[in-house]
């Protein structure tokens, strides 16, 4: 089983509503001509596996010896010491895909993973041999050192704060999608990024599912127990 922390918009934000109706499976899917529900499915398959939501500590295996428990208070002491961040969310190409992000790369949302990634990590089980050689391919030399040494490599200074919306797609494709998404991003509010949730894959290639909700900075007791 694998666990990741992650901002998930709640339900009834206009940014959760947004994700929901985008994600979405036919026949609720938003329409996009020129895109066959095929496609767009090979377009969101991982985006809909994963979740609507921004990494703020990526998936990674607990020790044998750890227990939920022990995940929940590291993430508490992480949540009880940062304030809520605001943000402006713009459409943007990242890597190759579309994704909400910032104007700026704020450094709010990068410290807040930071925290995270350094509270967890004595919880996380090392990446394989195998695992590793793996997921260096196509990464630049200080990538392959933030895996090794994290077990991911965009994190610190590669950390970028991300909504995915898609995988990368033709410039044909990535148009259509532009089209249906400029307007309603346009129209969002300020995010609130009010809290961390702790989400699990629990088989292998399965979709991740959120467990539990972590507010910061205004934990209440039974969040502090």
């Amino acid at each position: 089983m694998r666990y990741a922390i992650y901002f998930c918009p709640a339900a009834d934000t206009a940014l959760g509503q947004l994700g929901h109706h985008w994600l979405a499976a036919s026949p609720h899917a938003p329409e996009l001509s020129g895109i066959s529900t095929e496609r767009r499915n090979a377009l969101l398959i991982k985006a809909r596996r994963y979740g609507w939501h921004a990494t703020i500590r990526a998936p990674f295996t607990p020790l044998t010896d750890v227990a939920y428990d022990d995940m929940r208070r590291a993430v508490i002491s992480v949540a009880r010491v940062f304030e809520p961040l605001e943000l402006r969310l713009h459409l943007h190409r990242l890597a190759g895909f579309l994704a909400l992000r910032p104007d700026v790369d704020d450094e709010g949302p990068r410290h807040l993973a930071a925290a995270c990634l350094e509270a967890l990590m004595p919880l996380c089980a090392p990446l394989s041999n195998e695992v590793l050689q793996r997921r260096s391919a196509g990464l630049d030399a200080d990538e392959i050192n933030l895996l090794r040494n994290h077990g991911y490599p965009y994190v610190m200074e590669r950390y970028r704060f991300h909504l995915t919306l898609s995988a990368p797609a033709t410039e044909a494709e990535e148009s259509i999608m532009r089209q249906w998404l400029t307007p309603r991003v346009a129209e969002l509010p300020s995010t609130r990024l009010d809290a961390l949730s702790i989400c699990r894959e629990v088989t292998p290639g399965g979709a991740f599912e959120w467990v539990e909700r972590i507010p910061l900075h205004t934990a209440d007791r039974e969040h502090t127990a």
